[in-house]
């Protein structure tokens, strides 16, 4: 049993097993590690006093996904026992807040295996919560200082932050390993990029900042069986403006310009100028937020769960706390990538 407080969240039954789910007294929350509970007995053996034989020994194991979002790689975990006999844990990591389900695949010793599944309510990540820091970290190195207009190569490392051990292994999200997203610190600059794995298992990419300040960069990956991760960081880049005009952003899509309400997921649709778009990462377009505080980040797709004009592109988006975003949606079209940027106030 775990140190902090749990309580009894749901049970669910499967032929002669009942699973009772434990959750944390104060829900769970994106951005930390989180731990879950289940005890597993057998109903059809009772003791008067103690109840249900508790089943031991048994080999449990876990998935986790987001229906609402299809493309996300799914969290799995191979349960540990607890100090109670028929109890275990899993420690999950959610990306971000929302509505998740828990499969659990459980093979009783000499038994079939069944799966029962859990719906599990995912609160945002709240600032004023002591939490511990996410299970992996980006390790960012450039090859020379970073300088505004010059091309560097820059090499990105994920580790295990207990172990600092490098990983090596990723799931693909939406057609690429690594999606790294860069802004400038005021929100005047973005741009996705696809760095390219190395045999060592990090990750290389050149690329020329257009301006000298501090950037954001935001490294989207899923280690295998892990589920997807946001890394964040920083990086200092020197020179002198420049005195280019930047080129001019897409008007391909018009987004509404009401508030929209925060710490809730939502449809939120696109208006297209031009209906002929062609797949992109393996979705009709991305869409990817930044609060003003540079740091907090969403990557929203599209929601294909129904059907909708041609003109339209639905996005299931969530905005973690109020303020304002800086967004940018990308769409393709005739084999070109168009960025349209939009802002939007959370309430």
């Amino acid at each position: 049993m775990s140190c902090f407080l749990l309580l009894l969240a749901t049970v669910a039954q499967s032929g002669p097993y009942e699973v009772t789910l434990r959750l944390p007294a104060g829900g769970l929350f994106a951005q930390e590690e989180m731990q879950i509970e289940y005890r597993v007995v057998d109903t059809t053996r009772v003791d008067p006093l103690l109840g249900p034989a508790p089943v031991i020994r048994a080999q449990t194991a876990s998935r986790i996904t987001m229906p609402a979002m299809a493309g996300m790689p799914a969290l799995s975990e191979t349960a540990h026992p607890e100090g109670v006999p028929g109890e275990y844990g899993i420690h999950p990591f959610f990306p971000h807040g929302g509505d998740y389900q828990l499969t659990l695949h459980i093979t009783p010793p000499g038994a079939a295996a069944f799966t029962v599944t859990f719906p599990l309510a995912v609160a945002d990540a709240n600032p004023s919560r002591r939490r511990p820091p996410p299970p992996f970290t980006l390790e960012l190195k450039a090859a020379s200082s970073p300088v505004a207009g010059r091309p560097v190569e820059i090499h990105l490392t994920i580790r295990r932050r207990q172990t600092r051990q490098t990983v090596t292994a990723f799931e693909l999200q939406h057609e690429r390993l690594c999606h790294l997203i860069l802004v400038r610190r005021d929100l005047t600059h973005f741009a996705h990029e696809h760095p390219a794995p190395q045999p060592d298992g990090s990750f290389r990419l050149t690329y020329a900042f257009p301006a000298p300040g501090e950037y954001h960069l935001f490294a989207d990956v899923a280690p295998t069986g892990a589920g997807g991760h946001v890394l964040l960081a920083k990086l200092k880049v020197g020179g002198r403006p420049s005195a280019a005009a930047p080129p001019a952003p897409s008007t391909l899509a018009t987004f509404p310009a009401d508030p929209v309400p925060a710490s809730r997921t939502l449809r939120l649709s696109a208006t297209l100028a031009d209906p002929a778009i062609e797949p992109y990462l393996g979705a009709r377009g991305h869409l990817i937020l930044l609060h003003e505080d540079a740091e907090t980040f969403v990557h929203s797709h599209p929601d294909d769960s129904t059907p909708s004009p041609a003109h339209e592109v639905p996005f299931l988006a969530r905005f973690p706390k109020p303020g304002r975003y800086q967004g940018w949606a990308q769409f393709q079209r005739r084999g070109q990538v168009e960025t349209v940027p939009v802002r939007f106030l959370a309430q």
